[in-house]
């Protein structure tokens, strides 16, 4: 595992090297819930100039077990691809109706940060894989800080299951371009 000043130097070289100029570069930012993947893709965005953050909760709807990777696919990859600014609406998982239109702009490096982002269900060509892992008890701590009372009985008796058998099926850090420590962030 590397630290997260070191990975995103690290991401800024690959795409150099992996991206031709005018196109967008896309970075999956994947790992457990808790490890650091939205720190890290924020700390990404900064050391990328001109970067934008693609968070999978926003493409969660009600009802839907994994974000929409093919509406991502649709509204934000496809007409990146052809050179063309992309929308999106940005949802959450309890809400029954979109939130906020987003763009994102043609050209510039599109971070896409959440769980299942490295799927094999995931028709994307990612030009960087990055996987944030973090010690599974330090995880656990934050998530119960963070979902707290019902919403850790429900984090932990449907979503934390549905995380480990991804990792253990898939075995996504195996295909990481990178490992990165999600205890690393600068404080």
């Amino acid at each position: 595992m590397i630290p997260f000043s070191e990975a995103t130097r690290t991401v800024a070289r690959l795409l150099a090297d992996r991206v031709p100029p005018g196109r967008a570069g896309f970075v999956a930012v994947d790992g457990q819930s808790c490890a650091g993947k939205t720190t890290f893709a924020a700390a990404l965005a900064e050391a990328l100039p001109g970067a934008v953050v693609v968070h999978g909760d926003d493409m969660s709807r009600s009802g839907r077990p994994l974000w929409e990777h093919e509406r991502f696919v649709t509204e934000v990859h496809s007409p990146l691809v052809a050179g063309r600014d992309a929308r999106y609406h940005r949802w959450h998982w309890t809400a029954v109706a979109p939130g906020d239109e987003l763009t994102v702009p043609a050209g510039v490096p599109v971070i896409v940060e959440g769980v299942h982002t490295m799927d094999d269900a995931v028709q994307v060509p990612w030009d960087v894989r990055v996987w944030v892992d973090v010690d599974r008890e330090l995880r656990l701590d934050r998530a119960r800080a963070r979902e707290g009372g019902a919403r850790w009985v429900c984090w932990s008796a449907n979503w934390m299951p549905r995380e480990d058998a991804y990792v253990s099926e898939q075995q996504p850090s195996a295909r990481a371009d990178l490992v990165v420590d999600g205890d690393s962030a600068p404080r």
